[in-house]
């Protein structure tokens, strides 16, 4: 050991005496300490970056099943008072006419109130012949309630169907549902952007007064009810390409120069894949952490070429 320390002594002491040759030496180890302290830094960074994102991307997730489970809860609570003994009796003896006028009633006090596209419907079983789509006809059979997202051809809505029973006995189902896009609305008000991509072989679900001239294809198989949306949002997926899509899928987020984004894939109420929904925010101006990291990355990345550009500058 002491042989070596007496080595090191008196290669330095050789080097101070070769003053072109010290001043390489002592040049080139700044430099390649410079560049790894550079790549620690930017490997930390990095890694620190990606533990956020997929924070955040995490968040969306939860926040949104959260806000689908709350729909569900308040559809089962509605389904409940609109049950009453009223109802029950005229559906029971068959007075349709009654039936209809107060659901035309429960719509109209709806809209009054601002929940301009909840919807109330009701579907017979008095006459057992009348066959109406699979989600309420598995409620019927099952005698038990269902809550998805369905492609109806006014539409694309959540729903929540009900079977109706007096003494053990189905005598109807009533449905509830209400607008996708009506998310967009809540979203907005935490300042979160939430976009809806339809898989395009449900766009045949649609009638043509629905579909004709309101999409556009946006990547792979998705479309977008385009006046619908943020523009500027659904652009940028555009941009992404079909890697940068598959990639953004993989990791669950993406992030660039303007929007940071996280998808989840819908299944409808008969667990078939419709769509992607997509929720995001600005990254400008934006006070959560996608904008503080963005700015420490792009801070690192400022230093580093600043330090590269001294180094050059003071060896030549």
């Amino acid at each position: 050991m002491f042989s070596i320390i007496k080595f090191l002594q008196n290669f330095l002491k050789d080097l101070k005496k070769k003053k072109g040759l010290w001043f390489s030496v002592l040049a080139i180890s700044s430099i390649i300490g410079i560049f790894l302290c550079l790549y620690i830094l930017s490997s930390l960074t990095k890694n620190i970056s990606k533990e956020v994102y997929d924070n955040i991307a995490t968040g969306y997730v939860k926040n949104f099943k959260n806000k689908v489970s709350k729909k569900e809860d308040n559809y089962k609570k509605v389904a409940v008072a609109i049950k009453n003994n009223n109802l029950i009796n005229n559906i029971e003896n068959n007075n349709l006419t009654n039936v209809n006028k107060e659901i035309e009633l429960f719509n109209k006090k709806s809209k009054e109130s601002g929940f301009n596209t909840l919807k109330l419907n009701f579907y017979s079983t008095f006459n057992q012949v009348n066959q109406y789509r699979n989600s309420v006809n598995s409620v019927i059979a099952s005698k038990e309630s269902a809550f998805g997202v369905e492609i109806l051809k006014d539409g694309i809505f959540y729903v929540y169907i009900e079977p109706i029973l007096k003494d053990e006995k189905l005598i109807g189902v009533i449905e509830l549902k209400e607008e996708v896009h009506e998310l967009k609305r809540e979203y907005s008000k935490d300042d979160v952007i939430f976009l809806f991509l339809l898989e395009e072989k449900m766009l045949s679900k649609l009638s043509i007064k629905e579909r004709s001239g309101k999409y556009r294809k946006i990547i792979d198989t998705l479309q977008v009810e385009e006046l619908e949306y943020n523009g500027q949002f659904f652009s940028k997926i555009i941009d992404l390409g079909k890697d940068g899509y598959k990639n953004m899928l993989d990791l669950g987020y993406s992030v660039d120069d303007t929007f940071f984004r996280a998808p989840i894939k819908i299944s409808d109420v008969n667990g078939n894949v419709v769509g992607l929904v997509v929720l995001g925010e600005t990254v400008e101006g934006s006070g959560a952490f996608v904008n503080i990291v963005d700015k420490m990355t792009k801070t690192v990345t400022t230093v580093a070429l600043g330090l590269v550009i001294s180094i050059l500058l003071f060896m030549f």
